[in-house]
């Protein structure tokens, strides 16, 4: 369960760090690149947290 859990933090993580890629980037393809590679991420927490939901009973709310 805690290769679940490190895995839905990396994805968070990740997901997070595009995001502010996307923000400081010089140029619109640049922006757009890197929103889509942060929805992406968060698609894939959002299964993990799912998973993790299932498996264990609980939700894991979007952090």
């Amino acid at each position: 369960m805690s290769d679940l859990r490190i895995k839905l933090e990396r994805y968070e993580s990740k997901a997070a760090h595009c995001m502010k890629a996307a923000q400081e980037a010089p140029d619109e393809a640049g922006r757009a690149f890197y929103e889509e590679l942060a929805n992406y991420y968060d698609e894939l927490a959002a299964d993990f947290r799912r998973v993790l939901a299932k498996r264990t009973g609980v939700s894991l709310a979007a952090e």
